[in-house]
């Protein structure tokens, strides 16, 4: 269940930042397991040394040590499996070793960039697939080109592509490829390439139309002054 939402629609967010913290006792459950498991992990450890001191003194049974040692190695598969979901959830494992149990569980930004949209609102049950926030960068936009058939042969990886946009009229903005398609579209028969922008200016969204022309060879001709 969404406990309370930190942030607004056009809010600016850092990587890492807290967007809003969810509760529900599966939350608790998975913390209480993990103290659980790693405890019986720290008894299983000692009794493992012991086991292992006495058997390779030859003292010991070798039976015994082998189921020791089987138990330690699937606790350890238990420890580490608790602690991967933890970290995933941004709680800190060494708090809750010492005793600390996080009722609300944060929500944190992947990227830095803008809120978009909050597609989630206070009380409500969140499943895993439920879209929470649309977050967007615009500090590093990439270019979506198509080229026809008839010409792809001509395109490659590192050209230069000069573009322009509706948005932004009078201005030619540059970009380079970085990836090249392998399918076809359909309607039209052509080609997607992908250009990387340093869109330094922040002059362009995601969804805006651009056109462009790729250069496809660099040659040194005389000309008139």
């Amino acid at each position: 269940d969404v406990k309370s939402i930190e942030v607004i629609e056009g809010d600016k967010v850092s990587k890492g930042q807290t967007l809003a913290y969810l509760s529900h006792p599966n939350l608790i459950r998975i913390q209480t397991d993990y103290v659980s498991n790693y405890n019986q992990l720290e008894f299983l450890r000692l009794e493992y040394d012991r086991q292992k001191k006495l058997h390779d003194e030859n003292v010991g049974s070798a039976r015994e040590f082998q189921r020791t040692e089987a138990d330690y190695k699937s606790k350890q598969g238990l420890v580490k499996g608790d602690e991967a979901q933890l970290r995933m959830m941004g709680l800190n494992l060494t708090s809750i070793r010492s005793g600390k149990i996080y009722e609300n569980v944060p929500i944190k930004s992947p990227i830095s960039g803008h809120i978009r949209t909050v597609d989630i609102k206070i009380g409500q049950y969140v499943r895993p697939e439920t879209e929470m926030f649309e977050i967007v960068n615009i500090s590093h936009v990439h270019a979506d080109l198509m080229v026809f058939e008839k010409d792809m042969h001509k395109v490659k990886k590192g050209q230069k592509v000069r573009f322009t946009t509706l948005s932004v009229p009078g201005k030619e903005l540059e970009a380079e490829i970085y990836s090249v398609g392998k399918a076809f579209e359909q309607n039209p028969k052509a080609i997607h390439l992908h250009a990387e922008i340093e869109n330094k200016e922040g002059l362009l969204i995601p969804g805006m139309f651009v056109k462009g022309k790729i250069a496809i060879e660099d040659i040194k001709v005389l000309s008139l002054p």
